[in-house]
């Protein structure tokens, strides 16, 4: 009984994507696969408002409250990168609100460590 017990405790965490930061790679069509600081910055800026922040230093979104779930920042990374659009950052880390929304051909997320 008390294997099934720790089992059941154990299983959550075994199962869970969980990371201390996170940053958005995307292609445009006649590009390569690469790095997108902006986008990073964006779903950082704009959904992880109390969660997290953005370290211009690396580059990432790096959690302040509690891990980030790499799975919803691949989710956010496509949404964002591919469908919903997303600013730019001018150099004081503010997002520049003049002209159209930018958007890429593809994204995916990328959450190099783990908890």
């Amino acid at each position: 009984m008390r294997a099934y017990s720790l089992l059941a405790l154990l299983l959550p965490l075994v199962s869970a994507n969980v990371h201390a930061e996170c940053d958005c790679q995307t292609w445009s069509e006649g590009g390569q696969w690469g790095y997108n600081r902006d986008l990073t910055h964006w779903i950082c800026y704009h959904v992880y408002t109390n969660t997290a922040t953005f370290m211009d230093k690396y580059g990432r979104c790096v959690a302040t409250q509690s891990a980030l779930d790499g799975q919803d920042w691949e989710n956010k990374c496509v949404q964002y990168g591919t469908q919903d659009g997303y600013r730019a950052f001018d150099n004081k880390g503010n997002p520049i609100e003049s002209g159209p929304l930018l958007k890429v051909g593809a994204a995916t997320g990328h959450c190099p460590d783990r908890y």
